[in-house]
């Protein structure tokens, strides 16, 4: 198998936990899942040779598993300086610059305890993914950002849009 086959297959199993974590309602289980689709998706860039985003996908993942625990702000500058450290180590090209911006909206998204801001910032975030990825040639990861964003929009529609008043025991 290719480097490049594989890692669609790589990129195929982070969309997976993709489409299924903006499902849940429970914060902590969307950024659970959120950590195992940056493992996968960090080692499919390292098979594409990108290595700005894998490593910031890499930091990403540790990000989501610390946002479990806390959202203490201090926490969250870290993973800021984190990113932006990582990004001026890896940087290759100015496609890198849209990869830097989609983390730290997800950065600071994921550190707010409150889920719908954090589902905002984190759509935010997967649109800029999703215009990385289709300049980056990458198909299924395209494809993925796209589901995320709309599997996040649907999820949010669901949870969070204005429900008319329920009339129990209306008999009309």
């Amino acid at each position: 198998m290719s480097a490049f086959a594989l890692s669609q297959v790589l990129a195929s199993i982070a969309f997976a936990f993709g489409v299924v974590s903006f499902q849940f309602k429970e914060r902590r289980s969307v950024l659970l899942c959120l950590f195992f689709l940056t493992l996968f998706n960090s080692s499919h860039f390292l098979l594409l040779g990108r290595p700005g985003p894998a490593v910031l996908l890499l930091l990403i993942g540790l990000r989501f598993l610390t946002a479990i625990i806390s959202t203490n702000r201090k926490l969250m500058y870290l993973f800021l300086i984190l990113s932006l450290g990582a990004f001026l180590v890896t940087f290759t090209s100015l496609l890198s610059l849209l990869a830097l911006a989609a983390v730290l909206l997800g950065t600071y998204g994921s550190f707010q305890s409150e889920g719908r801001t954090m589902r905002i910032l984190l759509m935010l975030g997967n649109a800029l993914w999703l215009v990385h990825n289709f300049l980056a040639s990458t198909p299924v990861a395209t494809l993925m950002e796209a589901a995320f964003l709309t599997s996040n929009l649907l999820a949010y529609w669901r949870f969070y849009r204005p429900r008319g008043p329920t009339h129990v025991g209306d008999t009309g």
